[in-house]
């Protein structure tokens, strides 16, 4: 896959385009804390049928911060400014965690959305009551014990990087309760098919938050994933892989 970017607000946003040409467009949106190489044990599959837009979120992986704070909103307006660049009007999108998060923000608003998988992802504010309180305690010495990893990927591939900075807005960017947040019932406006998926021991997203989307979606699929947690596109790819191609057919 090769490397762009995208001067915007102040950033510098990196994506990378690859795949098979003349394929459907999927666009890959990472989590929090990671960055494109999230999707480094999918992307062997998608590759052979998709044309893949993989995207390093606002401070994320290779791109900066820049001049404007992240919401969920300001991610969802990154993502349509890189499509715009690119001249994408039409395009399906696979989302994990935050990035299934900007995919509902992004299907209430753009029709050019053909379908949306989420993994692990909220959708409402109603969904912080479990995690509040492990958001609001986040820290630099919680991350560097836990997280070690993904901060040392994250000092290898940044330009600009700033731990303290990065967690500050992060932990603003998953408590925001306002308009610029969590999609809400706003999703009942999402047009495309939509796939949800979840671990079965996802400590973020329980089930019963992912089951109440069908409320506002009555024909949404939910998947629950035997063996795996959160990181289900790490823990079960194979899993993962035959429900898109299901989804896809």
């Amino acid at each position: 896959m090769k490397s762009y970017y995208a001067d915007y607000l102040g950033a510098k946003l990196h994506y990378r385009v690859g795949g098979k040409q003349d394929a459907p467009i999927l666009v890959l949106l990472h989590g929090g804390f990671g960055s494109i190489d999230d999707f480094a044990e999918l992307i062997p599959f998608l590759r052979r049928y998709f044309h893949l837009v993989s995207v390093d979120t606002r401070g994320h992986g290779r791109s900066t911060l820049g001049d404007v704070s992240l919401t969920y909103a300001q991610a969802a307006d990154d993502i349509k400014h890189i499509l715009q660049q690119m001249n994408i009007t039409k395009f399906s999108i696979l989302g994990f965690s935050d990035g299934g998060t900007i995919a509902y923000r992004l299907g209430t608003t753009e029709y050019g959305v053909e379908k949306i998988i989420t993994v692990g992802a909220h959708w409402h504010s109603d969904n912080l009551q479990e995690v509040r309180s492990m958001f609001e305690a986040l820290d630099i010495a919680f991350v560097n014990e836990y997280m070690a990893e993904q901060i040392k990927v994250y000092f290898a591939q940044n330009p600009q990087a700033n731990l303290e900075k990065w967690i500050s807005s992060l932990k603003a960017m998953w408590l925001d309760e306002s308009a610029s947040g969590y999609p809400n019932e706003a999703v009942a406006q999402i047009r495309a098919p939509v796939l949800a998926v979840r671990g079965e021991a996802d400590f973020l997203l329980s089930l019963k938050d992912m089951a109440a989307l069908q409320q506002h979606l009555p024909d949404i699929h939910l998947m629950n994933v035997p063996f795996a947690a959160h990181e289900v596109l790490k823990e079960q790819p194979n899993q993962l892989w035959a429900a898109i191609q299901a989804f896809f057919k």
